[in-house]
């Protein structure tokens, strides 16, 4: 019972990790931060859009870094969740 609530729990948290906007610790010329999009698309025109062509590569880096731990999350949790429900399927039929 833990093992499937832990990987509805990952997968809830990986889930809203890719919804939740990313943002970098930097303004543009506006004074408003610079969004880069989230997990599952990127929207990097406003850092395109500054003189400074860091912000660009760092748009890429912090999607990259969202992703990579997002989307095993979101994997592990669906696989424990899979296993958990096969498991309680098998031991339903076993005892019926």
């Amino acid at each position: 019972m833990y093992i499937g609530i832990a990987g509805l729990l990952l997968a809830v948290i990986g889930l809203a990790a890719l919804v939740y906007p990313i943002y970098l610790d930097q303004y543009d010329v506006y004074g408003i931060k610079v969004r880069c999009g989230n997990g599952l698309s990127s929207d990097i025109s406003q850092a395109a859009q500054t003189d400074r062509h860091d912000l660009v590569t760092q748009c890429h880096t912090a999607l990259l870094v969202r992703r990579a731990w997002a989307i095993p999350a979101v994997a592990i949790g669906w696989l424990l969740v899979t296993g958990f429900l096969a498991v309680w399927v098998i031991k339903k039929a076993a005892s019926a």
